[in-house]
């Protein structure tokens, strides 16, 4: 039964980006990614989650009105947006599955800011004032150890199928 729910809701994606979509907003609001939101939902782990249920049922509300909730206005614009994000929040939260680049961005953000307070630290610590060179070395290697920490648990996260 999953895999009829699957493919009818694929199809349905497919249908409507052919009819309505076009190139720009194919990208633009990543259509594809409901796909993939699609397949996850239908996956056998979150069979038994109730929002999940739920969330598949709203997913194919999301597919039928996807004309006019892209080509329209932008308040319905802004409402596919929420409505999809409220449906990765509960995936994100409830499972722990997480959006492409997710610990990437996160890992360089909290490293450069350790980078930076290291850096300030170091700076006025042995120089008594500010020191750039120090200062943008520890926060450039902070953001580097970040990007690496965060592309290599991202990566973890894409094997074992926790991905958009």
């Amino acid at each position: 039964m999953q895999n009829s729910w699957l493919d009818n809701i694929n199809a349905n994606i497919d249908n409507q980006i052919d009819l309505h979509i076009s190139v720009k907003d194919f990208r633009f609001y990543q259509i594809e990614k409901l796909k993939r939101i699609a397949a996850l939902l239908a996956d056998a782990k979150q069979k038994n989650c109730l929002d999940c249920k739920h969330a598949r049922i709203e997913l194919e509300k999301i597919v039928d009105e996807l004309d006019r909730l892209i080509n329209k206005s932008g308040i319905n614009r802004s409402e596919y947006e929420k409505r999809v994000e409220k449906i990765i929040k509960h995936l994100k939260d409830a499972h722990q599955i997480y959006q492409a680049h997710h610990f990437t961005y996160t890992y360089s953000g909290t490293h450069t800011l350790a980078g930076v307070i290291l850096g300030l630290a170091l700076s006025y610590g042995v120089f008594y004032s500010f020191n750039p060179h120090i200062f943008f070395a520890c926060a450039g290697i902070g953001m580097v150890i970040g990007n690496v920490r965060g592309a290599k648990k991202d990566k973890h996260q894409a094997r074992i199928g926790r991905q958009l």
